[in-house]
């Protein structure tokens, strides 16, 4: 048996008090990938927090069995400073309290360590690159405990062939975010998922976690170095979408995508049996809707429904007009696609993201990162 638990100290917010990672790590007997998984970097955000243990319920027992290959980082909970984040019996765990900005944002990028190998000796190795990201990512700012969380993160998960950022939207449907390089990947992955929505980009803004592992490869793609880190943002649904029914059939989904990447040996699913009603778009043809008045919105389709460009979607009442008649404003939509996310709260604010449509057609004056900003 490989499978060993480690207790990462972190800094301490306060005297009297701790904090650490929990890191499980699987050592295959024999060749193959190596994977990183992590949820709640985003610590309001739990469909992956139980996911992740029925999960790590399977990779024990197949570990026991001696039926993993390659290596499996698993890190069950990712962002301990954000779970202490509680006021009123609410956690907000999205920004950070100590100023430093949204928790899956502003995270290194190593880029110049990969150009600096590639300088230095253009027959440069994979392995050699990524011994050179493991040394850089040993040189990061620790002085604060959210720098030393992303350093420690990163620590573990830089040198992975496939990286794993487990999140949730607000309200939504399962989707995947990653680059147009991974597409094929992505495909993949989403019908091992069964997410009816990818969501392809090159740049998506924002610096988040998933992009830190993508672009030392980017920047060393003209040199002839293979791109040699898939790495993606699974989005499982909505907040309140924490049930075992779901997460097991979730850990089910990851599970039979490792073994069609030949990290655990289980029987392969059928490629009758998996799922193929993907939209595949880029992030800057998805219709960031957008709420033109305050009030209370009134959503006239469902998530996960396709509509037509043009279509009534929604309307905000205005709760403080003086005739009810006249208080609803329309949203209609700017694109022919799925509607695979809204958010929670139905008392939204003018100028207020308030859902996402994947389309087919690239729409003027929208930023790919303020996509994932719902």
């Amino acid at each position: 048996m490989s499978h060993t638990v480690e207790k990462i100290s972190l800094k301490s917010p306060s005297p009297g008090t701790r904090r650490f990672l929990t890191v499980h790590k699987f050592i295959g007997e024999r060749s193959g990938p190596k994977v990183y998984l992590q949820a709640a970097l985003h610590a309001d955000e739990w469909p992956g927090l139980l996911t992740l243990q029925h999960l790590l319920q399977s990779l024990i027992a197949l570990d026991k069995q001696g039926k993993i290959c390659g290596e499996i980082v698993l890190v069950p909970y990712a962002n301990p400073i954000g779970m202490d984040q509680k006021i009123n019996g609410t956690v907000l765990g999205r920004q950070s309290f100590s100023a430093e900005g949204n928790f899956n944002r502003n995270w290194p990028d190593l880029s110049s360590v990969a150009e600096n190998a590639v300088a230095q000796d253009s027959n440069v190795s994979v392995a050699k690159i990524r011994e050179d990201l493991l040394a850089a990512v040993r040189q990061l700012p620790t002085q604060t405990p959210l720098n030393q969380l992303k350093a420690t993160l990163l620590s573990l998960s830089i040198d992975a062939d496939i990286m794993l950022d487990v999140h949730c939207d607000s309200e939504a449907i399962v989707h995947i975010y990653s680059n147009y390089r991974h597409q094929d990947q992505a495909y993949l992955l989403a019908r091992h998922m069964r997410s009816p929505v990818v969501l392809l980009e090159d740049e998506p803004g924002g610096s988040p976690f998933d992009a830190a592992h993508v672009r030392p490869w980017i920047a060393v793609e003209n040199d002839g170095i293979p791109d040699s880190c898939f790495s993606v943002t699974i989005e499982l649904r909505g907040f309140a979408d924490v049930n075992d029914q779901m997460a097991k059939q979730d850990a089910q989904g990851l599970l039979s995508y490792l073994a069609a990447e030949k990290v655990v040996e289980i029987e392969q699913a059928d490629e009758a049996t998996l799922f193929n009603d993907i939209a595949v778009t880029n992030l800057d043809a998805v219709d960031s809707v957008t709420a033109p008045v305050t009030g209370i919105i009134c959503w006239k389709v469902s998530i996960g429904d396709k509509v037509e460009k043009g279509q009534l979607v929604a309307e905000i009442v205005d709760i403080e007009c003086a005739d009810p008649d006249s208080s609803r404003t329309a949203i209609y939509t700017r694109a022919t696609g799925i509607l695979f996310a809204t958010v929670m709260g139905k008392l939204v604010t003018e100028g207020d993201n308030v859902g996402k449509i994947a389309g087919n057609e690239m729409l003027d004056n929208l930023s790919g990162g303020g996509l994932l900003s719902l």
